[in-house]
C-alpha cells in the first residue's frame, strides 16, 4: 500500500508590529533642588509628552527653607508647594542629550511661619500666600540623568536648578 504523500508544514510566524516610534512618548522624572533663591531647598516629580520637537510637561515639587532674619526682631521660614505647566520645544544633538528651553506658568502656595520677639516672649504667626506666575526653563536631559534650571520672572525673580533621574525624555534611536 502506497503512502500518502505529506507537504510539510512551515512554522508561519505570527505577525510583528512595528516598533514605537521614537521621536514621540511619554516621559517622567524625579529630581531634587539643592539650590534655589532664598535658601530653598526641596524635592519634586515631573511628567509630559514629547511628540517630535515639541514636548508639554507639568512639574509639581515642595521646596522650604529655614528660619531668616526678617528685620532685626523677626525670623521667617517659607514651605512652597507649585505645579508648573509648560511648553517646550527640545533639540536633540546625537545619542547623547536633549536640549529643552520653554515657558509656561507656576501656581505656587507659600506658607510662611513668621517668629517674631514681642518683649521676652517669641510669638509665631502663619501667613498663606498664593500666587502664579510666568517662568521659563531650560533642561538638559542624556539617558539617565537630567538638570533644570527654572526662572520665575515679573517682579522679584527666582530661580531654581534641579537635578534627577528622568525616563523617556531623550529616547535612545
Amino acid at each position: 500500500m502506497p503512502v500518502p504523500a505529506t507537504t510539510p508544514t512551515q512554522a508561519v510566524a505570527p505577525p510583528t508590529s512595528p516598533p514605537p516610534p521614537t521621536d514621540r512618548g511619554r516621559f517622567a522624572a524625579i529630581w531634587v533642588a539643592p539650590l534655589a533663591t532664598h535658601q530653598f531647598q526641596g524635592a519634586g516629580v515631573e511628567a509630559g509628552y514629547r511628540y517630535h520637537w515639541l514636548a508639554g510637561l507639568y512639574r509639581l515639587g515642595f521646596l522650604q527653607n529655614g528660619y531668616a532674619p526678617a528685620d532685626a526682631l523677626t525670623l521667617e521660614r517659607t514651605q512652597r508647594v507649585f505645579l508648573d505647566l509648560e511648553l517646550d520645544g527640545q533639540w536633540r544633538f546625537h545619542d547623547a542629550v536633549t536640549l529643552a528651553v520653554g515657558g509656561g506658568v507656576a501656581f505656587i502656595g507659600d506658607r510662611v511661619d513668621i517668629a517674631s520677639m514681642n518683649g521676652p516672649t517669641w510669638a509665631t504667626t502663619t501667613d498663606d500666600r498664593g500666587k502664579v506666575r510666568p517662568l521659563v526653563s531650560e533642561t538638559l536631559a542624556g539617558p539617565i540623568f537630567e538638570s533644570s534650571v527654572t526662572f520665575y520672572v515679573g517682579p522679584n525673580p527666582e530661580v531654581r536648578l534641579s537635578l534627577g533621574v528622568c525616563w523617556g525624555r531623550h529616547a535612545r534611536h
